[in-house]
C-alpha cells in the first residue's frame, strides 16, 4: 500500500443534527472555513495541505446566494488549484427520484460550469444504501467520469464487497466507473486525525488483512473522513498536523489530503483491470420513507404534476401562439423561478434525511416536532407551486382555444399515444368560483379538494396523443351520487370481470377475468386479495424492539450484516366486515367494504371501482395509524394465481427484472417501484400501477430477511414450496430507527392507497406497461380562461405529432452529453382545463 487518498468533507444531512435552517446557515459557515483553512496552505503542494470536498451541491446554491464576490473568487481560485472540488449530485437522495427528477437535481452543474467555470466530472453519495439503476445514465449524460458511494450498513448493506471499483453498466450498456468504499466515517474509526499509534499498530495491520481479505490489489486506497462531530461537521484542522507527522515518522503508507478528483487520476492506469457489473444498486433504506407515508404521496403527485405543467407549456411554444394581454406577462416571467423552487423542495423531500436522530427516543420532542414540520414543508410546498403551475398552463392553454357555445372544459393529454378517460366532475369546478375571466384566484380555486358529493361525470373521452380535446356541457352526465343504486351483492359483473367479495371478513376471494377465462386469485394464499394486513414485531416488552429486526455493530471492518431474518411478527388482517356497500355509477361499480383490522387505531376502508370502459380494476384503502413508536407495519396484500410469474418493476422508465437486473449483494427483501410492476408468465399476466406508493415486497413478508437471492416461491422464509406469487404492498411502517414525526402526517392523518391493477393476455407485452403509465394520469379538470369563436373539435388532428418528444435536457460539458428525450410526460398526469 502507497498511498491512502483522504477525502475530507461534511456529509450532508438536510436535518438529523439540527433544524433544517440551521443546517443552511452551517454550511454557510462550513465553506467559509474551508476557504480559509485551504487558502492557508495554498503555496504548498506538500502531501498535508488542506483540500475540501462539496459533498452537494445544494449547500453551495445556497452558499451563493449569501456569499460575498470576494468569498466567490476565493473560492473558484482554490478550485482552480484543486484545493476544493464540488462533486454533481444535488443531495444524497433516495430511489423516491425517478429518471426525471434525477436528471432535474443535475441543472444546478450548468450553473456552476457556466457561470463560475468550475470543473465537475465526478459524483459522490453517503450514507444511502442504492440508486435507481438509471442513475448510470444519467451521470453520463451530464458528464460526469466516476461515482463513488460510502454507504451506512444499519438497518441495511453494500454490495460486492468493500472497498472494491468496478464498472457499473447501466440499462443502455454504457458503463460508469464506481467505487463502493468504506463508510464516509471509516477513517475516523482507524484513528486518523487523532491517534497515531493507534492507526500503526492496531488499525493498519488490520485494513492490510481486510484488503488481502476481499481482492484489494490496488497501490493505493481512498478513505472518506470528517469532522469528530460526525454528520453536518465543519472542517477539521488537526488532520493537517496528523497528516504531517505520519509521514515524517512513519511514512508508508503515505497520506494525503486530496479530493476526489486526484483519486479518480491516481486509479485511471487500472481500468482496463476493472470488472463489470450491471444492474440496479437496489436501496434498503427507503422503507424509512413510509414512516411519513402520506407526505411520501403527496410528494409523488407533486412530481407529476410538475412533469405536466412542463409539457403545457411546452405545447404551447409549439403552437408559437402568446398572449397579448400584458397584464399576463408579468406572472409568466416569474414561471421559472416557481418551477425552480418547486423542483428543489420535491427534491428535498426526497433527500434521504428522516427525521431528527432522536425521534424515537424522544418523539414529544420539540426538535423532533421541529425538524418534522420543515421536513413535511418540502412535500407540500412543492403541492403547492406544482398545482399552480399545472393550473396555470391548462388555463394558458385554453385561452389559445377558440369557444363556442356550450363548452364546459378541454383536456390535455401528456403521453405519446391517445388517451381514454373518464371520471366524475369536480363540482367547484362546473360551479366556479369567481369568474371564469380571473386569472388569479379564481382559476386556483379549482384545485381544492373534492368536497360534497358527486353529481356530474365524464362518460369515456377519448383524447389524441400530445394533444387536447374540447368537452361540452351536453357530453357530461348528471347523476346526482345519493340518487345511484346501492346494493349488497356478493358478485359484481362487468363486461371485464366477475368478482365475489367476502361480506364477513373482507376482501376479495374470486376474481374472474372473463376475456382471459381464468381465476386471478390465489385461494391458498392465507390472506385476502386487497386485504389491509397489520404487522408489528411479536415481542412487546423489549426496550428496543428494532434490535429483534436489526442490530448493526458499528466500527472498522464488520463483516456480517446486523439483520435477524428469525424476528417474531404478529400479523391480522381484517377479522370482520362493518359494511359491504355497492353503488352503480354512470361510468363504473364502485364497491366498498369498511374493515376491522386488529391493530390499527380506526376501521380501514378498501373501495374497488370497476370501470366500464376499461379492463382494469382500481383499488383504493384508506385508515388511520395510531400513536405508538413499536415497530409495526401496514401492507395491502394481493395473491395473484399467475403459475411460474416473472416479475418486473419500473425504476424510473426503465423495467428491471428482480435478481437478473441487480448488482450482488444489495437488496432482495423489498423494492422501490416509481409507476408500475408487472407479473407475467408465458400466457397472461397482471400489471399494477401505483400512483402514490413506492414500495413492494413480492411473493410473501420479507422485511429484515436479508435474502442472498430473489427467491419467487418464498423458499428461504420456510414456508411451502408452492407459496403464493403475491405482491405485498408496504403502506406504512415504524421500524426505521428515526421516525419523521409522532402526531402528526402518517401517525394521525389518514392513509390512503391507490392501485390500478390491469392485463395482458400476451404474458407481459409492452402494453401492459403503456397501460400503466396511463394509469398513474389522473383525471384533473378544471376552468380556464375563456376564449371566443369556435374551437377544435375532439377528432382534430393534435398540434404536435406523438413522436415529438419534450426534451429533459441534461447539463452537459463541452462535448459530453446530450439531449435526453422524454416521451411520457414523465409520469403522465391528464391535465384538463375550460
Amino acid at each position: 500500500m502507497a498511498a491512502i487518498y483522504l477525502v475530507h468533507h461534511s456529509h450532508t444531512d438536510v436535518g438529523y443534527t439540527h433544524d433544517q435552517p440551521i443546517v443552511w446557515e452551517l454550511y454557510r459557515r462550513f465553506l467559509d472555513a474551508a476557504l480559509d483553512a485551504c487558502e492557508r496552505d495554498l503555496d504548498t503542494d506538500a502531501e498535508w495541505a488542506m483540500c475540501w470536498t462539496v459533498e452537494t451541491t445544494a449547500p453551495l446554491l445556497h452558499w451563493l446566494q449569501s456569499a460575498s464576490d470576494r468569498q466567490v473568487e476565493r473560492f473558484l481560485r482554490l478550485a482552480k488549484a484543486k484545493r476544493i472540488e464540488v462533486t454533481a449530485m444535488f443531495a444524497n437522495l433516495t430511489p423516491l427520484c425517478d429518471t426525471d427528477e434525477l436528471i432535474e437535481s443535475l441543472q444546478p452543474l450548468y450553473r456552476l460550469r457556466t457561470d463560475f467555470g468550475l470543473d465537475i466530472r465526478y459524483a459522490m453519495n453517503c450514507d444511502v444504501n442504492g440508486h435507481n439503476w438509471t442513475l448510470v445514465d444519467v451521470l453520463l449524460d451530464a458528464g460526469i467520469e466516476g461515482f463513488s458511494m460510502a454507504i451506512n450498513e444499519h438497518f441495511g448493506g453494500a454490495p460486492l464487497v468493500r472497498p472494491t471499483v468496478f464498472r457499473w453498466q447501466g440499462p443502455s450498456g454504457r458503463t460508469l466507473l464506481a467505487f463502493n468504499g468504506f463508510i464516509y466515517g471509516m477513517a475516523n474509526w482507524l484513528g486518523i486525525g487523532s491517534n497515531l499509534t493507534t492507526l500503526r499498530d492496531e488499525w493498519l495491520p488490520k485494513l492490510h488483512q481486510h484488503l488481502r481479505q476481499v481482492g484489494w490489489t490496488l497501490p493505493f486506497l481512498m478513505l472518506q473522513v470528517v469532522h469528530p462531530f460526525g454528520d453536518n461537521g465543519s472542517v477539521w484542522l488537526a488532520l493537517r498536523e496528523f497528516v504531517r507527522r505520519w509521514n515524517e515518522q512513519v511514512g508508508e503508507p503515505r497520506l494525503c489530503l486530496a479530493t476526489p478528483r486526484q483519486w479518480w487520476d491516481a486509479l485511471r492506469p487500472f481500468t482496463d483491470q476493472l470488472p463489470t457489473y450491471r444492474g440496479d444498486w437496489t436501496d434498503y433504506w427507503n422503507f424509512g420513507c413510509l414512516s411519513s407515508a402520506r407526505e411520501t404521496a403527496i410528494n409523488r403527485r407533486n412530481r407529476g404534476r410538475l412533469l405536466v405543467a412542463d409539457q403545457l407549456f411546452a405545447f404551447l411554444s409549439g403552437m408559437r401562439r402568446a398572449t397579448t394581454d400584458d397584464t399576463f406577462q408579468p406572472f409568466l416571467s416569474r414561471l421559472p423561478a416557481l418551477r425552480s423552487q418547486a423542483w428543489q423542495s420535491l427534491l428535498l423531500w426526497d433527500e434521504h434525511t428522516w427525521g431528527a436522530d432522536i425521534s424515537v427516543r424522544h418523539p414529544e420532542s420539540e426538535d423532533t416536532y421541529s425538524q418534522w414540520h420543515h421536513k413535511a414543508h418540502y412535500a407540500y410546498h412543492a403541492r403547492s407551486l406544482s398545482l399552480l403551475l399545472q393550473r396555470d398552463g391548462i388555463a394558458e392553454l385554453a385561452k389559445q382555444i377558440p369557444r363556442q357555445e356550450g363548452d364546459a372544459l378541454i383536456a390535455f393529454n401528456p403521453l405519446p399515444w391517445r388517451r381514454v378517460v373518464a371520471a366524475a366532475v369536480p363540482p367547484q369546478v362546473l360551479r366556479l368560483r369567481g369568474t371564469p375571466d380571473d386569472p388569479t384566484a379564481s382559476r386556483h380555486s379549482q384545485d381544492r379538494e373534492f368536497v360534497g358529493t358527486r353529481r356530474w361525470w365524464l362518460p369515456p373521452t377519448e383524447v389524441p396523443p400530445i394533444g387536447y380535446c374540447v368537452i361540452v356541457r351536453s357530453q357530461l352526465l348528471e347523476r346526482p351520487e345519493e340518487e345511484l343504486p346501492v346494493s349488497d351483492d356478493e358478485v359484481v359483473e362487468t363486461d371485464w370481470h366477475c368478482l365475489t367479495f367476502d361480506r364477513t371478513q373482507g376482501g376479495i376471494v374470486s376474481w374472474r377475468d372473463k376475456r382471459l377465462k381464468r381465476e386471478l386469485v390465489d385461494e391458498k394464499a392465507g390472506w385476502r386479495f386487497a386485504g389491509v394486513v397489520y404487522e408489528r414485531v411479536a415481542d412487546l416488552q423489549h426496550p428496543w424492539a428494532r434490535h429483534l429486526l436489526c442490530e448493526t455493530r458499528f466500527g472498522a471492518f464488520v463483516y456480517q450484516r446486523g439483520f435477524k431474518p428469525d424476528w417474531r411478527a404478529d400479523r391480522w388482517s381484517s377479522q370482520r366486515c362493518l359494511s359491504h356497500r355497492v353503488v352503480q355509477t354512470p361510468i363504473g361499480i364502485e364497491v366498498t367494504q369498511v374493515l376491522e383490522v386488529p391493530g390499527l387505531a380506526s376501521p380501514a376502508t378498501v373501495r374497488v371501482r370497476l370501470p366500464f370502459h376499461s379492463p382494469h380494476l382500481e383499488v383504493e384503502a384508506e385508515w388511520l395509524m395510531g400513536m405508538t413508536t413499536h415497530p409495526e407495519g401496514t401492507y395491502l396484500a394481493f395473491p395473484f394465481a399467475i403459475p411460474n410469474a416473472i416479475a418486473r418493476l419500473d425504476i424510473g422508465g426503465c423495467a428491471m427484472q428482480p435478481e437478473v437486473d441487480q448488482l450482488p449483494g444489495c437488496c432482495r427483501d423489498y423494492f422501490t417501484v416509481q409507476r408500475w410492476l408487472d407479473l407475467s408468465n408465458e400466457e397472461f399476466g397482471v400489471t399494477v400501477a401505483c400512483p402514490i406508493n413506492p414500495m413492494v415486497q413480492l411473493g410473501d413478508f420479507h422485511f429484515a430477511h436479508n435474502q442472498a437471492r430473489f427467491e419467487w416461491l418464498g423458499r428461504a422464509t420456510g414456508h411451502r414450496p408452492d407459496c403464493w406469487h403475491g405482491v405485498v404492498v408496504l403502506r406504512a411502517n415504524r421500524r426505521w430507527a428515526l421516525l419523521a414525526g409522532r402526531g402528526m402526517g402518517a401517525f394521525v392523518g389518514r392513509l390512503r392507497e391507490r392501485l390500478l391493477l390491469g392485463f395482458a393476455s400476451d404474458g407481459g407485452s409492452s402494453a401492459g406497461c403503456r397501460w400503466a403509465r396511463s394509469a398513474n394520469a389522473p383525471f384533473a379538470p378544471g376552468h380556464g380562461v375563456a376564449g371566443l369563436g369556435g374551437h377544435q373539435r375532439v377528432d382534430a388532428p393534435p398540434l404536435l405529432r406523438g413522436d415529438e418528444p419534450c426534451c429533459h435536457r441534461c447539463p452537459r460539458t463541452e462535448g459530453a452529453g446530450h439531449r435526453r428525450p422524454r416521451r411520457s410526460g414523465g409520469g403522465g398526469n391528464f391535465a384538463a382545463g375550460h
